[in-house]
This record gives structure tokens, sequence and C-alpha cells, in this order.
């Protein structure tokens, strides 16, 4: 028997018990899920990766497709397994060094026949587990993988034959395209690096280097580049380099480590070094699934049914992937100025931000549960616009990649200062936002940080220039915005807080009083002709039915705007009606990020019932506990953390604002440890008892479906008392912000 036969038998003997699985999340985590297409969307995908990770770990080892930029359950067939991956991105990345174990050795140089070095699996033969990856290969050939921070380790079992047992390095192929590479072997230790980038086809760019090293030693090894297989050279340089290691038929398994690095393969090899000294693969695996344990453990929900357990769980480990550490286990990183810093010990520097997906509901999720955590990816945005110019937008490694519309940094840092991580530079904050707010020559690297910023200021929106983008700009900067005003007013500078809540008041010249809907405005200052809420004309990935709702902070005046409560409702019912997509239907489509908030605007309209109804109908459409689990991207996290609030019964609706609205809970029972304080959320009878006849925090009546983070943070118990029943009440509305002042109660 195999050992990792073995490995799974054992496995399955010791954590059989339902009773033990339900206590572990760890063990109802299903990786697997998001990463085929959704039957509710069937051309939308989660675009996850099912590769061995620590939560927000730099490493991420796992399959790659043959072609394409994301592993995809349909299609079992692999090319190799490489080291860096982003789960749930709309656009393919990294996928570096990927390491492939063939029968014999290469004769074709594999980046002009790639074709004979890929092999099929079943997902019988495939296990995916936090921080464990494993799968055996239609060539008899099985791969464990275990992760660490900056490295990892894998075991590959060869099955018995005359053929040379042999690893093949191809440096040529990764997600997106390789500029160049360098490969050096030395006995049973490689080290090279790969450059690569144009996430999502803009001018980014990154180089990462490793240093990978076997416990056994080669009989042979070799390089190869585009022309030919050289047995005996031990380098090789250029975008289709690549290299192997050969081992005697009688080499059963094959132990493998390796370390990776931003800054050069001498860190990628301390960062190895320091983290697996040794060769214990079943260390690596144990302690990988104890910090997954330890980082779960702050989000425990009990009762329920197995699935949707599985769906919570793997949604909060989704959101804990990334942002990922970038620095290496010395301190030091490469900067966005191309310069290595050096971090203060206790600190990390995070890359890969996903600022236009994140902003909403991720950051605060990692902030309240991690609130250090929190406050070094804000510091690491500071440190970013330090060396770069000006506050990301969407970062890759230590480049921008500006892909997706707005100023998210904003919103970011003042998410995470308003839901508990104050451990950065404020005031570096509050001056690098104004800058990028005020000034239309800001830029992060070589990318505009607000564009159109210059009209905006001019006419209060940006105008359509044929770019299909101008609403969804102005709507995000306003947004953006409100997030500057809320930062300065929490610092005490009442001047730049009422500046730019006047800005954030701006949406209103975008406001269409006819039609009712947000629309863009040409360049004449018109809105754009030919006007169907269902089109997307002046928007990014949705239309106006869709980004009319994105006002979060200012819900009443739009309710108002709209014609009042019952207009909305008449609205948000129909809108609600069935799921839509970005580019069809003008309806809700929870995939995409400005649709997030959208059911707990029911709460504002006097029928928080139907916010209730919306909600668990979108969990339980949705997100099923199966590959096809996620109804479209998700985003390095962004539409999990939705899915961690929604079965909790709270949602950050106004990101900048530290406070949640709230829906029934799925689960009776949740223990939340935010930071070091511990809150219970009880709800007896979820989730069969749907709606919430009446909320409590500490014995003390909550009227207006509103809970003030300030509250919950020192709270002992939050109780929802849940009937099988509408409860028509409808409470008073939850906060609402305009430039005259704000309207309902924060408590």
């Amino acid at each position: 028997m195999h050992s990792l036969i073995w490995a799974r038998f054992a496995f399955v003997v010791i954590f059989s018990t339902a009773a033990l699985a339900q206590d572990n999340p760890v063990l109802q985590v299903d990786p697997l899920i998001g990463t085929q297409a959704s039957p509710q969307a069937p051309h939308d995908f989660g675009n996850t990766h099912p590769g061995a990770a620590r939560p927000f770990g730099m490493l991420y080892w796992g399959p790659d497709p043959v072609d394409g930029g994301f592993y995809r359950y349909d299609d079992p067939v692999t090319r190799g397994f490489s080291l860096t991956h982003l789960s749930g991105p709309g656009c393919g990345v990294y996928g570096d060094v990927p390491m492939m174990p063939i029968l014999g050795l290469p004769t074709v140089p594999p980046p002009v026949r790639s074709t004979l070095y890929r092999a099929g699996f079943k997902h019988a033969d495939e296990l995916a587990q936090p921080g464990y990856y494993s799968v055996k290969l239609d060539t008899g050939i099985e791969v464990e993988i275990a992760a660490d921070v900056h490295s990892g380790i894998a075991r590959i079992h060869y099955p018995p034959g005359a053929d040379a047992h042999t690893l093949l390095i191809d440096l040529s192929r990764n997600l997106t395209h390789v500029h160049d590479a360098d490969i050096a072997i030395r006995g049973n230790r490689i080290t090279g690096s790969v450059a690569g980038g144009e996430f999502c086809f803009h001018d980014n760019y990154y180089r990462v280097y490793f240093a990978l090293e076997t416990e056994e030693k080669p009989q042979s090894t070799g390089t190869f580049d585009e022309m030919r297989v050289s047995e005996g050279l031990l380098d090789a340089k250029g975008p289709r380099a690549g290299g192997y290691l050969a081992f005697a038929p009688n080499t059963g398994t094959l132990h493998v480590k390796v370390g990776i690095s931003y800054v050069s393969a001498a860190n990628a090899a301390m960062n190895l070094d320091k983290e697996i000294p040794g060769w214990d693969f079943e260390k690596v695996r144990g302690d990988a699934r104890a910090a997954w344990g330890t980082a779960l453990d702050h989000a425990v929900v009990e009762g329920g049914s197995e699935s949707q357990r599985k769906v919570f769980y793997t949604a909060m480990y989704h959101s804990l992937l990334h942002p990922t550490v970038f620095n290496d286990v010395n301190g030091e990183y490469l900067g966005f100025d191309e310069k290595v810093h050096r971090l203060s010990a206790g600190h990390n520097q995070y890359a890969n931000i996903s600022g236009w997906d994140i902003y909403r509901s991720q950051v605060q999720l990692i902030t309240l549960l991690f609130p250090d955590v929190g406050s070094d990816i804000a510091q690491s945005l500071l440190t970013d616009a330090g060396q770069g110019g000006g506050l990301p937008v969407w970062s890759v490694a230590n480049d921008e990649a500006a892909d997706m519309p707005g100023d998210p940094s904003d919103a970011i840092l003042a998410g995470i200062y308003a839901f508990g991580g104050r451990e950065f530079d404020t005031g570096a904050a509050l001056k690098a936002m104004v800058a990028g707010g005020d000034d239309p020559r800001a830029h992060v690297r070589l990318c505009p940080q607000r564009p159109g910023l210059a009209e905006y200021l001019s006419k209060g929106y940006v105008p359509d220039d044929g770019q299909n983008t101008a609403g969804s700009l102005t709507l995000e900067y306003e947004n953006a915005d409100f997030s500057i005003a809320q930062f300065a007013r929490s610092l005490g500078d009442a001047e730049i807080a009422n500046r730019y809540m006047v800005r954030a008041g701006l949406w209103t010249k975008l406001f269409d009083r006819d039609t009712k809907y947000i629309r863009a405005r040409g360049l004449n200052g018109k809105f754009l002709p030919n006007f169907k809420p269902e089109q997307w004309d002046g928007f990014m990935e949705g239309n106006a039915a869709q980004y009319t709702w994105m006002i979060p902070y200012d819900l009443n005046g739009l309710i108002a705007a709209m014609g009042g409560a019952e207009a909305a409702n008449a609205r948000l019912d129909d809108y609600f009606s069935q799921h839509g997509t970005w580019n069809g239907g003008p309806y809700f489509f929870i995939a995409n990020e400005p649709s997030f908030g959208d059911p707990w605007i029911y709460n504002w309209t006097g029928h928080p019932w139907r916010a209730q109804e919306v909600v668990r109908k979108t969990l339980t459409d949705m997100f099923p506990a199966a590959p096809g689990g996620e109804p479209g991207n998700d985003d390095l996290g962004a539409t999990s953390s939705w899915v961690v609030f929604a079965d909790l019964g709270l949602y950050p609706e106004i990101s900048s604002v530290g406070g949640f609205t709230v829906n029934s809970p799925s689960f009776p029972k949740a223990t939340l440890k935010l930071g070091d304080h511990v809150v219970e959320i009880d709800a007896p009878g979820a989730p069969d008892r749907l709606y919430v006849k009446s909320l409590s925090m500490d014995e003390k009546s909550i009227s207006n479906w509103w809970i003030d983070w300030s509250l919950l943070k020192q709270a002992r118990k939050v109780e929802f008392t849940l009937a099988p029943e509408r409860n028509m009440n409808p409470g008073n509305a939850p906060p609402s912000f305009s430039a005259a002042g704000e309207s309902g109660s924060v408590h």
C-alpha cells in the first residue's frame, strides 16, 4: 500500500465520526468549492484554487491547467504544480515554477511540446484540505503537498518500473506570460527566478525567486530551453528556460521542499531553511492544519446542516487566503520603488490587495477577527503609497495593476479603522487619502490614482468618453469621498470631513429624476441616450439597475429620491424577482461586488422581513456545498466574506462606518473571537425559523436593525428571537448619512 493511500486510510479512521467533524472547522472546509461553473450561472466560475496554503501565505502550491488561467474541476488535466496562485480573481496571474513529476527523461524541450508532459487524474484520487493537497495522476505518480507561509514540502510517490523518476521544472509556463527566467542546478538544490505579470492585460510586473531541494540525490540533471534538452548542463537563462532532476528507478518516494521570495534566491533559501529545516512532511502538514484551526476558530458555528457548515467554513477559509504576506522571514521585502526594505519585528507587509473587491466586506471581516492583520494591511497600503506615489488601486506583488474603477484604498483604510484596526499611521493615511482625492496628477507608479478626477472636481461627475465606465467611476469616487469624510471625522478633522461629505453627496448629479435611476452623463453633460435599466452603458461590469443602489451611506436620501419607501420596495421586489448577471437583466447579481449590500436595503425601507428572505434564498440557491458553489469570481475571498456575514446575520452595509445591519442567522449559535474578545450570537430555531421577531444585545433591545461596532466589541451576547412567520413591524431605519447631517441613530 502506497504511503499516500495509507495516510488517507489513517485519516479516515481517526476522524471518521460526524461529531468530531462538526467540532473541527478545518475538517469541514472544501477547497474545491468554486472550481466548477455554477449551476445557477453556467458561464460563471468561482476561479478558486485548491492548492496548499497557510492563512495569508506567500506560497500557494497546487495544480495548474494545461491552458487558461484557472484550475477547472471539469478538466482534470495538469501540466504541473506551481508555487504561486491567487484564489478567485477574474484574470489569471502567477502560476510560477510549475513542477511536474514524470517517468523517464525529457527528450523534447517542454516549451516546444508541452503536451508530452501533462497528465490527467480522477477526482476520486484527489484530496484538498486547508494547507494540504494530494492527487494520484494517471501515470501512477502520486503527489502530496503541505504548505508553510513562505515554503512547502512535497512527497512524490513513483510507481515501480524501469524508467527514471524525474522531476521536471518548466519555468517557461505560468498563467499569464513569462518575460524572463533563470535556473541553476547544484547537486540536489536548484535556485532560480521567474519574471511575469500583465495581470488583466495591464502593465504590471514582478519577479519571484525560488530555492528547491530534494532529500534524495539525483542520478542525472540537465536544463533546457526552446531549442534543446541539455543533459549535464547546469545553468539556463531566458523566458523558455527550465531544468530537471532524474532519480534512479528504485527511488520509490521523492522528498522535495521549496521556498520562495520576491527579494532574492538567497532569501528564498533562507525562508525554506528557517521554516522547514528537516524533512518531516507530517509535521508541516499538521502545523498547517493547526494554523488553519486557529484562524477558523475565530468564527465557530453550531447546528445547521452539514452542507451549511461546509459552505460557511469554506467561505471563512477563502476569506483568509488573501491579501498575502510579501516580506521574508527576516522582514525584507521589495517595495513599490523596486528597493529592498526591512520591516520591524512583529509586522508583515501585504501584497495582492484587490481593492475594488475587498473594501465592502472582506477587510471588515479580517479586521474584526484579526485586528493586527487589518492594521498591517492598512500600513502596507501606506508604505506602497510612500514608495509608489499614491495609494494602490489593485496591487499585484510590488506593482500596480490599476484594475477596476475607483479609489478603493480610501474605503479599505477607513473600514479597517472603523472595525478596530488602529495600529497604523493614521495621520499619514489621511494625508495620502486627501492627496489622491484632491490632485488629478496623483499616480500610483505609472497609473493615475483617480482617472477623470479633474472633471469630477469641476463638474461633480466623471463624463463618459465612450469607455463605458464613467457612471461606475463617479459612484466609486463618491463612496471613496464618504470614506475620507468618515475617517477625517474620526481623527477630529472637521474641515476635511465636511468638504468630502459634500463631495459624497454628488451622486444626485447622476440621479435621473425622470427614470429614477443612476445614469452616466456624456461629454455634453446630458444623460447617455437610449436608456434601459438592464444596459450597462456607462458602467463597469453591471447596469443601471444594479449600480443605482450603490449609495450605501445615504440610503435614506436614495429612497426619498425614488419617491419614498413604497416606491423603493416595489423596485426592490422586482429587482430580487430573479437572479441576474452583470451583463444582462435588471436584477440582483450576488457575484458582483456593487450588489453585495443590496438585500439589506429593505431594512431602510421598512420591510426587514424581505431582507431576511432574500439573504437566505441567495445563500440557498447560489452557494451549494459543491464544486459549483460560487456564482461567479470569488475575487480573492470577497464573495466568500459576504457568505460569512450573511450566515452570521450581520453585514457591514456602510463599509467605512463601524456597524452592522442584520438578517436572520443561519445557525442557532455562533461564537466570534473579536481579537481577544469573545461574543456569542444566539438564534434558537435557526435555520428553520427564518424571521426575526426581536433582537437584543446583552439584554438591551435593538429596534433599528443596526448593531454598532463600538458596542459589539464589548458585548457578551447578541440574541435573535426567531419566528416561522413574518414580523411586519418595520422597526426604525438604520443610520444614513448626507451632507446635511446624519439621520437615524447609530445605537
